[in-house]
């Protein structure tokens, strides 16, 4: 009786373990859809995250990116390769942008740095973009990726 009894706790130890280990990644995350809107991806999505075929756009020598999350459902912008120099220059941007309602989300790259991301915006069910603009000096480029 006493094995018994001990096999089916065990049993119940385990089921219970499995279906902690079996958690979504969108729990793991700590944000899905709506209660991602305005966090840092780095914080919660940036693990799974994936740039769409159409989701990124040269701007001379800067890299724009829409970047998404497919366990969080949610996505952001991007800029890379964007050097900042102060005295010939306007910092370099990107925007996420909702195409459902025009919520947007901006960063601007920091002095000494060469990117910037922007916090997320809810993607389930609906359409972003990333927008961004990079000043070369003697060039100005702006544009927008594919929506995704």
């Amino acid at each position: 009786m006493k094995v018994r009894n001990w096999a089916a706790s065990v049993t119940v130890l385990v089921l219970a373990a499995s279906g902690t280990a079996l958690a979504t990644p969108a729990n793991a995350a700590g944000c899905y859809g709506s209660t991602c809107e305005g966090k840092d991806p780095a914080a919660y999505c940036q693990s799974d995250a994936i740039t769409p075929s159409n989701g990124a756009h040269w701007l001379g020598p800067a890299y724009l990116e829409l970047r998404y999350s497919p366990s969080c459902r949610a996505a952001w912008a991007r800029i890379s390769r964007a050097p900042y120099v102060p005295q010939d220059q306007s910092k370099p941007w990107a925007i996420v942008h909702r195409t459902s309602d025009g919520k947007e989300y901006p960063c601007t790259v920091p002095n000494g740095s060469t990117s910037c991301y922007t916090k997320m915006v809810n993607d389930i069910d609906v359409k972003s973009l990333a927008k961004g603009g990079y000043d070369g000096g003697a060039q100005v480029w702006t544009g927008s990726t594919g929506s995704y």
